[in-house]
């Protein structure tokens, strides 16, 4: 009865507008006095484990080489090249705007920070081709939501230390499943515009239109190299990348394009510092909310469902549960709580179907990355609101067409294990 209660003012609470964290906070300390018994010190000891955890660190650093590369003046310079080379597409004003998205996530591994750079860079010229507000929003936020697929990614480092599943497997099993997902966006935003923007005829120079580009974004590129080569051998964590990306994009704007001054640096720690606030507090009560789970049998319940499911109808039915949970959750709550929630409650499961590990972890992150644009908890649509100034119905009315190309390269991903395992190392 009390474990009702709580629930149903918790979830009244979320309607009425209070930030998921806070409504998780309560229901996390009024379950823990009043249900399952723990004392209430818990709550602390247990938010400064999940926090102290080395990996957990590298989630700052990727949010500061967002910020940095920004404020560095290397955004624009990715943004120009994405230019090129689809420069002939018809929509190819949006279809930059995924691209770009897509190679802006390879340094900043921050869905957030790629849909707000998007909007702001891209998003006003958008809407001066006559493409309506919405549909503009729901391309930036849609390209955004690459983030979380295309390493590095924070949400792989967050499923991985939830999960015990290399960090760098996944980053390394996000490159080409993220390449999927961004054709497919390509090709619906390049689709949905075309009236807007018609093909262009060239004159036989776009070779030395991209060439130029190239030379011209070499920095940013540069550490897309260093980042992925050095995962790939081995020659750091995903932490240590996150340390390599942002010195480099710091440096990089200080002394090569000096768009970056000492004095503006702890400005732009400030405001990476704002987003990982968010974040923190979100990964320290998701991990409380599992544990007040557990205690309750809830996790044991929903695999015993998952389990009677397969028994019945097999794996692939099973699979598609699971994948539809994940869809769900997304919906209605933060993708750290998702994976944090969620993950230990499905693993155990994909295990039992011999799924591997880090596919499953791909398929489980990709599933949450689409929660990034789902109402009503859909943190890239407030992200987009808040910087292009449309009204959250316009932009939730328009990104709906965005969903099926997500769905449709999830399912792909899901179905083609190899997408996910192709380069990531044998063991």
């Amino acid at each position: 009865m009390a474990l009702t209660i709580i629930s149903v003012l918790a979830s009244a609470l979320f309607l009425l507008g209070t930030p998921i964290v806070l409504v998780m906070a309560v229901w996390v300390a009024a379950t823990s006095y009043w249900v399952v018994d723990f004392p209430l010190a818990n709550m602390g000891l247990s938010a400064l484990d999940s926090l102290k955890s080395f990996a957990f660190l590298a989630v700052p650093l990727f949010i500061a080489t967002g910020d940095f590369l920004t404020a560095g003046g290397m955004s624009q310079r990715l943004i120009g090249l994405s230019k090129s080379l689809v420069a002939y597409l018809p929509g190819r004003t949006a279809a930059t705007t995924v691209l770009a998205s897509g190679i802006f996530s390879a340094v900043s591994g921050s869905n957030a920070a790629t849909a707000a750079t998007m909007g702001q860079l891209i998003g006003p010229e958008m809407r001066r081709l006559g493409i309506s507000p919405g549909l503009a929003g729901a391309i930036v936020a849609a390209g955004g939501t690459l983030g979380v697929i295309i390493p590095p990614s924070t949400i792989f480092i967050i499923y991985g230390i939830t999960m015990g599943v290399s960090t760098v497997d996944l980053n390394l099993g996000g490159v080409l499943t993220g390449i999927v997902m961004m054709l497919f966006l390509i090709a619906t935003a390049a689709y949905l515009t075309r009236r807007e923007e018609p093909a262009h005829r060239g004159h036989g120079d776009f070779l030395r239109t991209v060439a130029r580009e190239t030379a011209g974004a070499y920095l940013g590129l540069s550490a897309i190299v260093i980042l992925f080569f050095g995962l790939y051998f081995g020659w750091f964590s995903s932490t240590e990348a996150a340390g390599v990306a942002t010195i480099y994009c710091l440096l990089a704007g200080l002394l090569v394009t000096r768009k970056i001054t000492f004095r503006s640096v702890p400005q732009v720690l400030q405001a990476s510092a704002a987003i990982t606030g968010i974040i923190a507090p979100m990964v320290a009560f998701s991990l409380q909310f599992q544990q007040i789970l557990s205690v309750m049998d809830i996790p044991a319940a929903i695999q015993e469902w998952l389990m009677q499911i397969g028994n019945a109808y097999g794996h692939f039915v099973t699979v598609a549960a699971m994948m539809g949970l994940i869809l769900f959750a997304g919906c209605i709550t933060e993708s750290v709580a998702v994976v944090l929630i969620l993950g230990p409650v499905l693993a155990p499961v994909a295990a039992a179907l011999n799924i591997d590990p880090v596919h499953w972890g791909i398929i489980f992150t990709f599933g949450t990355s689409i929660g990034f644009v789902t109402p009503p908890y859909g943190l890239n649509l407030f992200v987009t609101c808040a910087v292009m100034q449309i009204p959250y119905g316009q932009l939730v009315r328009a990104i709906m067409v965005f969903i099926i190309p997500l769905l449709v390269s999830w399912v792909v991903v899901a179905a083609v294990p190899w997408l996910s395992l192709a380069l990531v190392p044998v063991r």
